[in-house]
């Protein structure tokens, strides 16, 4: 029974220990709950870099209450992101539930360096509470992570292989692929372009083929270009190819370091929603591998006295329409040359004997290829022959410089018969009637001076139409009536006013004229431009006059650029054929002259007086038509 007894007080002591351990602690975290200051402010992390960023909370304890406003803080910037409610029940003497309300904000730094971020304040319950300062440190950004080593394996190009050595001139096909890693997210920015000098590059086609290969086992998807290279300048150069391009690859930037504690920003299903913005763009330029390259000059020896500069190699083919003439008919000539080679600088083929044949300026027609360099060009060409005595054309002859073999050949057709038409054989071995040879309608016109008189039936010859139309001469005088006439009635006088009147609209006119030049640089630009032009022109026409062919050449390369120089606001003698290729069209004749008085600048050339003239004309009427 006594035990019994110890036993029941023993459990009431314990109990009322228990009880009172109970009521301790819960009076101590009512007592923390209520210590807890109103607002609080935190950073994480406390410091990251340029291209991270951090999260900057603001928690309100137990009330509510509002953010007035975020401080500015040059350096910083500070994007709103959500807000969230915790609830933390409080057990004790006056149990209670204790609210927190927080609003988080993503910061973000321009520049490195150490930033204060100043109170702000907070309107809790209708009173204004400022939280404490923070100080952060920005760290510069990480490197990027894409090196060079990296990107080359992404993206490279490679050029099919040439010739080390190559004559001035020598058209060299070649082939420019890029390779694009499978599956990469790419875009092209330029065309492929050749870095230095000596040479030029055919332009290639704007789209290129799409074709995969494998390069060490890794897919590549790759884009092909054919072009040409073209050696303008002896020696030895250094020559690569560069694109540009945009590749999207995987970005550091912005880099979010969260605390674990935060449900909402820990939770990596984000990140994976919004994966299409972790990328960034890097602008590259693919270059490849340095190839050096000889030219060397065309041999002098041996070099036909008709060759123009044609490289390559051909075949020629001559066909003559109509083969049945009368006296001074016209004969279209049409010869065809094919094969691969520098068909730019490629002229028409002449006759091997000009003497007793009238021949007139040919044209051309080039269709190309499947490859670059390879096409045939056809020119069409008007002979008619001075006396009546020819029976057959004679050979046709086309002379090219082969680098393959490294000589000179010369093509010649054979002489082709020609069956006259019923002519009296009194007019055998005489000259024939001059006539002037419409190619667009083919016609001929006798000259008027040259023209016989026709007889009517009765064989009266009809008068010549000089003769024609002519009023009758008056042989009387006339009465002859003195009389004084006054001063303004006078012929002497009056064009003494209109004199005066002409001189003093001119003076006004060309005080108008300075006065809009020196306000309009345009109308100013124009005059120069006409004076240069004019200038060019009297060269041309000198040197045209001696026979000069490199300087008649140099002053129409002279011309155009000037010219062209003014109109695109650059330097005339950085201006090369490549530019023109870019601003002018494929068919315009610029390009040929220039093409030709460059490459005459460097192997020479021969022309006669009438292809000087034809190129003087084109030039002063394309050059006119720029303004």
């Amino acid at each position: 029974m006594e035990r019994l007894v110890k036993n029941r007080h023993r459990c009431l002591r314990s109990g009322r220990l228990t009880v009172l351990c109970l009521t301790l602690l819960f009076m101590s975290l009512a007592t923390v709950a209520e210590s807890a200051p109103p607002v609080t402010v935190t950073l994480d992390p406390p410091s990251f870099a340029v291209d991270q960023s951090a999260i900057l909370t603001i928690t309100i304890n137990d009330a509510r209450g509002s953010i007035a406003e975020l401080p500015e803080v040059d350096g910083l910037l500070f994007q709103n992101q959500r807000q969230s409610r915790q609830q933390q029940i409080v057990i004790g003497p006056h149990s209670s539930s204790v609210y927190s309300f927080s609003t988080m904000f993503e910061v973000y730094a321009s520049r490195p360096g150490t930033f204060t971020i100043p109170p702000i304040p907070v309107m809790i319950d209708g009173q204004r509470v400022l939280t404490e300062a923070l100080t952060v440190e920005i760290t510069p950004a990480a490197e990027d992570s894409q090196t060079t080593a990296d990107i080359e394996q992404l993206a490279f190009l490679r050029i099919s292989p040439v010739k080390e050595e190559n004559y001035l001139g020598e058209l060299l096909p070649v082939e420019i692929k890029a390779y694009f890693r499978q599956g990469l997210r790419a875009s092209l920015n330029s065309q492929p372009r050749l870095n230095g000098e000596g040479f030029v590059l055919t332009q290639p086609a704007e789209q290129p083929l799409q074709t995969q290969e494998m390069v060490n086992n890794i897919p590549y998807a790759v884009l092909a270009w054919s072009g040409a290279l073209s050696g303008i300048k002896e020696g030895k150069h250094a020559l690569s190819f560069a694109i540009d391009a945009s590749l999207l690859l995987p970005s550091n930037n912005r880099q979010r370091r969260r605390s674990t504690n935060d449900p909402f920003f820990g939770n990596d299903i984000f990140a994976e929603f919004f994966n299409q913005q972790q990328v960034q763009e890097k602008k590259i330029q693919i270059v490849s591998k340095e190839m050096n390259l000889q030219v060397l000059p065309l041999p002098v020896e041996a070099r036909p006295p008709d060759f123009q500069g044609a490289i390559g190699s051909f075949a020629l083919q001559v066909q003559a329409q109509p083969v049945e003439v009368g006296p001074g008919d016209p004969i279209t000539l049409t010869m065809t040359v094919e094969g691969t080679g520098n068909f730019e600088l490629i002229k028409a083929p002449v006759l091997s004997e000009a003497e007793g044949w009238k021949s007139y300026q040919p044209s051309a027609k080039f269709t190309p290829g499947a490859r670059p360099g390879q096409g045939s060009k056809v020119f069409e060409q008007a002979i008619i022959a001075k006396n009546s005595d020819k029976t057959a054309i004679p050979a046709v002859v086309f002379s090219f410089f082969n680098p393959e073999s490294g000589t000179y050949q010369t093509l010649q057709s054979d002489p082709i018969a020609l069956h006259g038409q019923d002519q009296n054989p009194e007019d055998q071995g005489k000259p024939l009637v001059s006539h002037e040879h419409d190619s667009k309608v083919g016609r001929q016109q006798p000259k008027a001076t040259e023209a016989p008189e026709e007889a009517d039936n009765d064989g009266h010859k009809e008068p010549e139409t000089a003769m024609l139309n002519l009023g009758p001469l008056h042989v009387r005088l006339g009465a002859l009536q003195p009389q004084i006439t006054p001063l303004f009635t006078r012929l002497s006088f009056q064009i003494v006013v209109l004199l005066s009147v002409l001189l003093l609209v001119t003076l006004t006119l060309l005080k108008l004229r300075v006065s809009l030049r020196t306000a309009n640089p345009a109308l100013s630009r124009q005059q120069e431009m006409l004076c240069l032009l004019e200038l060019r022109l009297q060269e041309m026409k000198h040197t045209r006059e001696q026979g000069d062919v490199h300087n008649f050449l140099a002053a129409c390369r002279k011309a155009m650029q000037e010219q062209l120089g003014l109109l695109w606001q650059t330097e005339p003698e950085a201006i090369t054929l490549a530019d023109l290729r870019q601003h002018l069209a494929v068919e315009a004749p610029l390009l040929t002259i220039f093409a030709t008085a460059e490459n005459s600048a460097y192997i020479g050339s021969t022309m006669s007086s009438q292809e000087m003239a034809d190129y003087a004309a084109q030039v002063e009427r394309e050059l006119r038509q720029l303004r």
